[in-house]
Order: structure tokens, then C-alpha cells, then sequence
């Protein structure tokens, strides 16, 4: 794989949907000087304005035909919903010497789709970062630094032997991140336990809170864990809509084991049965000292 001091700046990238993470992205490049010149594709002809103004773009278009002419670096950052069929009508406009990833956090339908329209010189991307406020005011360059950046392929690859996948993981290692080299099918089924899980959770906690009669009080008296737990449902409901329906399997399995663990310990509670419990709470994952550092924060 190719080293950051070494990386080969692309001459235009085409960020494809300029929001949280496609303004992010192109803020990094342009911090970092990766590309020589950044376009940005919106349909939004104010968010193209906002973008150029916060030094995420050099210029945008709302002509994504024209701006596939001049790229030899395409990002695709909008939802997975409308992903696969974007690609679709991005792929008569794009150079024959394009690399092309997109940012989707789902990986199957979006890889079967971008191999099938570019062959290897489509190689997915989904950089675990992000924030659950969205939009290109929410942008900042370092949202990509020390995150890990899943280089999928539709079968399991390896850097080396893969030009175009190295090519991308070197752009991953000069943004700041690190990549991981996995398959479709190993990307979804992992995301789903440590991603969209936690999501899910977090929505149906709120649901929890929000459902009880004395809500607002319990709002009033919550601190760190609550605050913890409750973040990410904050997040735009229509995005993560799609993002569960395109990751349903996956993501019913996770949920299952979920539900496994959770009613062992609803068990133990109901025989008060303490050796049982503590059991059942001990964590089998040795915590990070990020997370650590995270946890004790949030002690009350």
C-alpha cells in the first residue's frame, strides 16, 4: 500500500452530494492538498454557495454530467437509498480513468452495483465517522482523522494485489484514517452489530423515554449516561430508515443476539438471582482505554 509521504494527488475530485460528510471530505482534501481541485455536485444551488464559502469545494455544479468530464476522483456521499441508482446515471459521464468509491454505510447492493457499472475501478468506501447533526454546516476536516475506513470489494481482496483499492487506501492513510480491507457480505454483517445496532437502540430508547408519562421530569433528572445512549437518535430518521431497510438481514440478526443478552439479564433480575446477574453483566469485550476514558465520564 502506498505511503502518505508517497500518495499521488489527484488532479479533480467530484464529491457527489455535499453535505456532513461530502463537505468533510472536501474540506480534508483541500486542507491537506490531495486533490488540486475539488468540485463539488449538489441539487441544491445554496448548498454549493455555503460550500465554496467554508473552503469544502473550489467551485460546485448542478450538472453532474459536466462535472464527471474533469474528475479523475469521483465520491458519491449521498444517502444509500438513492445511491445505486445515482450510480447508474452517473456512468455514461464519468472518465474511463475515474476512480469512483462512495461513503455509504451499506455495502452489498452499492458494490454489486458500482462493480457492475465501472468494473475494479469502482471500489466501495464507508468511513466510520460521522455526527448526528447532517448538512454542510456540520462539516470540519478532521471528522475523518484516526477513523477507521472500510475498503470494500464484492469478494475478500487484499492491498496488494489490487491497484485500485490500494490506490483508495492510500487516500484513506493521507486523510487521516485507517483502512480495512473487507467484503460486501463481511462489511454489512459487521456494521450491523457495531453501527446500526447501537442506532436502532438509541431510537427506541427515546421512544422508551419520551412514551413514559413522567418524561419531562426524567429529562430534567438525566446526565451522562442518558445523554450517551440518547445522542444518536438524534440523527435524520429518513437517512437511517434506508439504512436499516438496506441492511435488514444483517441487521435482524444482530438484533436477535441482542435480544438474546437482554433477556438473560431480564431473567436475572426476575429470580434475583445476584451470581446470575453479575455474570450476565460482565462484559466478554475488553473495553479500549478509549472507550474506557469514555465510560467513566459518564458515571453519575
Amino acid at each position: 500500500m502506498t505511503d502518505e509521504a508517497d500518495f499521488r494527488p489527484f488532479a479533480c475530485v467530484a464529491i457527489v452530494g455535499v453535505g456532513l460528510m461530502g463537505g468533510s471530505l472536501g474540506q480534508a482534501l483541500r486542507a491537506r492538498g490531495l486533490a488540486r481541485r475539488v468540485l463539488g455536485v449538489d441539487r441544491e444551488a445554496g448548498t454549493l454557495e455555503k460550500a465554496v464559502a467554508l473552503g469544502a469545494i473550489d467551485a460546485g455544479s448542478l450538472d453532474i454530467a459536466e462535472a464527471m468530464r474533469e474528475a479523475d476522483g469521483v465520491v458519491v456521499a449521498v444517502p444509500v437509498g438513492i445511491l445505486p441508482s445515482l450510480l447508474e446515471t452517473m456512468a455514461p459521464h464519468v472518465r474511463p480513468d475515474a476512480l469512483i468509491t462512495d461513503l455509504g454505510s451499506t455495502k452489498a447492493r452499492i458494490v454489486e452495483t458500482g462493480t457492475r457499472l465501472f468494473g475494479p475501478r469502482f471500489v466501495g468506501g464507508h468511513p466510520m465517522a460521522g455526527s448526528e447533526e447532517s448538512g454542510i454546516t456540520a462539516a470540519h476536516a478532521d471528522l475523518f482523522t484516526g477513523a477507521a475506513w472500510a475498503v470494500v470489494r464484492p469478494e475478500p481482496f487484499d492491498f496488494a494485489s489490487d491497484l485500485h483499492a490500494a490506490r483508495l487506501a492510500a487516500l484513506v492513510s493521507a486523510l487521516g484514517g485507517r483502512p480495512i480491507a473487507l467484503d460486501a457480505e463481511r462489511h454489512d454483517r459487521l456494521v450491523a452489530l457495531v453501527s446500526h445496532l447501537p442506532h436502532v437502540l438509541s431510537f427506541a430508547f427515546a421512544r422508551t423515554v419520551g412514551a413514559d408519562e413522567a418524561a419531562e421530569q426524567a429529562r430534567q433528572m438525566a446526565g451522562g449516561s442518558f445523554r450517551d445512549m440518547i445522542r444518536v437518535s438524534a440523527a435524520d430518521p429518513s437517512l437511517w430508515r434506508d439504512i436499516f431497510l438496506d441492511n435488514r438481514a444483517a441487521l435482524l440478526e444482530s438484533l436477535a443476539a441482542f435480544q438474546t443478552q437482554l433477556y438473560a439479564l431480564q431473567q436475572a433480575l426476575e429470580t434475583a438471582d445476584s451470581a446470575h446477574l453479575l455474570s450476565t453483566l460482565t462484559s466478554l469485550c475488553a473495553p479500549s482505554p478509549s472507550n474506557k476514558k469514555a465510560a467513566k465520564r459518564s458515571l453519575e
